[in-house]
């Protein structure tokens, strides 16, 4: 009997261990994956407490949950851990799991959101006047924009006049470029400018915030979100929309470069020429230089939208392609995407 019970303890740890695996590997092959430009090679992304997105967005109790939890009141009293000294246990657990780089960053180690918005000493970027570069570090998608509709997903169609919340501003990018950058919990968290100009418009659209975690939602949350969307005049890329989007317990959005006086605004009746003629000496805009830091997002992942008018702008091929595949193609601070259209 005692031999009997040996094997089938042993066949029951075996079983338990067969299960443990099969689960891993599912987990692992349903993990989105993304297109690495160095290697030219799609990878399985990491996915940050991929369990609790997957039971949020996947169970009924989880779905129950991420109704109090897209609440920004939750993110701010959460915010109030990630701030304090007991959250600095996170940061080792963090590095040693996703083999963050910290060599040549600057940070205070008095808790976890300090890491996470942790400022480079050096940021490289690429000078090329005519160069398109990424904002941040991220996985980005790019879009056509046809007829107001950004894209499709399960006949849902997702327009650019909700996302705007301005139907005259969607209708001056009909045709033209939306360009989605997710940012992961362990990707750095500050972002910048992409060409030379002024800020000529900030505003704030009020809204939840849903985890921007691809394989967690399944759905396209940035119309949904808690967004604030700035109107840039370029020198090389025209009038841009640069918008930041909040996510499931992000502190907050942090704009390091602020609007120094009334931003001038399409929306300000009798002031549309001043919109459209916008210079760094234009009352109520704000000059910047490419490469500048714009802005940073405290704990948690969260995406940046930028958006161009038609035959502005030409993205690389290797992006086009696999966005069309809905493959994101890795990409970093200051490194080139696309460039300005002859």
């Amino acid at each position: 009997m005692k031999e009997s019970y040996k094997k089938g303890d042993d066949t029951c740890m075996k079983h338990r261990f067969f299960m443990r695996s099969l689960r891993t590997e599912r987990m692992e092959h349903n993990a989105p994956i993304y297109y690495e430009r160095k290697t030219k090679e799609t990878v399985r992304e990491q996915v940050y407490k991929d369990n609790s997105m997957r039971f949020l967005y996947n169970t009924a109790l989880g779905g129950v949950c991420v109704l109090f939890l897209r609440l920004p009141v939750v993110s701010r009293i959460y915010g109030l851990f990630q701030k304090s000294k007991r959250s600095r246990t996170k940061i080792e657990k963090l590095i040693d799991a996703y083999g963050i780089q910290t060599s040549g960053a600057e940070y205070i180690n008095s808790s976890f959101n300090d890491f996470i918005i942790r400022r480079r000493l050096r940021t490289d970027f690429d000078t090329d006047r005519n160069h398109l570069i990424a904002p941040a570090d991220s996985c980005l998608l790019a879009y056509t924009i046809d007829k107001d509709v950004i894209l499709s997903v399960k006949d849902k169609r997702y327009t650019l006049s909700r996302f705007l919340k301005d139907s005259d501003l969607a209708r001056e990018y009909e045709g033209g470029t939306f360009l989605v950058f997710r940012l992961r919990v362990y990707d750095y968290h500050r972002f910048c400018f992409v060409d030379d100009g002024v800020i000529i418009s900030h505003k704030c659209i009020r809204g939840f915030l849903d985890s921007v975690n691809k394989n967690a939602t399944g759905r396209f949350t940035l119309s949904s979100n808690y967004r604030e969307i700035s109107l840039l005049r370029t020198v090389n890329f025209g009038i841009a929309v640069f918008a930041e989007i909040g996510a499931m317990l992000v502190g907050r959005i942090v704009q390091t470069r602020h609007m120094t006086k009334r931003p001038v605004s399409p929306q300000n009746a009798g002031e549309k020429t001043n919109y459209l003629s916008a210079s760094p000496s234009t009352p109520g805009t704000t000059a910047f230089h490419k490469g500048d830091e714009k802005g940073y997002f405290e704990f948690g992942g969260s995406s940046i939208v930028l958006l161009f008018k038609k035959d502005v702008v030409k993205i690389d091929d290797d992006i086009w392609a696999y966005s069309a595949k809905g493959i994101e193609t890795k990409v970093s601070y200051g490194e080139k995407i696309g460039e300005k259209r002859a």
